[in-house]
């Protein structure tokens, strides 16, 4: 699966601890925000601005992003694959075998990476370029 493609689609479901600015998933939304992403906001326990499920989100994201438990993650990639999401951006901790096993056979195209660093490789190179 080509991170290209990934990053060349606007809307993303980011799946994590959004709310709390120490943890990835939160650096995360504010560097896609940064970019000019779409983010939608996902975590079980809800909160100002985050959906519990995929279901609820006004509309259907091109890439959802796990940084959450895989326990809870594989409860997201079955909801995803159910919505037709079938691009999956899974973070370092996140990509577990199962997990991995998981996205395969809902045949679900995968990333495995980090977002933090792919965006700052891009950032580098764009104003390497200038």
């Amino acid at each position: 699966m080509s991170k290209d493609l990934l990053f060349g689609l606007n809307h993303w479901a980011v799946a994590g601890d959004v709310l709390n600015p120490n943890k990835f998933a939160y650096k995360i939304v504010q560097k896609l925000l940064r970019r000019g992403y779409e983010v939608s906001r996902v975590h079980p326990r809800g909160g100002e601005n985050v959906y519990v499920s995929l279901k609820q989100l006004p509309n259907k994201p091109d890439v959802l992003c796990l940084v959450i438990n895989p326990k809870l993650g594989a409860e997201y990639l079955a909801e995803a694959a159910s919505l037709g999401i079938t691009y999956i951006w899974l973070q370092p901790g996140a990509d577990t075998e199962e997990i991995v096993e998981q996205c395969r056979a809902l045949k679900l195209q995968f990333v495995q990476s980090c977002v933090l660093v792919e965006l700052s490789l891009r950032e580098a190179s764009e104003t390497s370029k200038e």
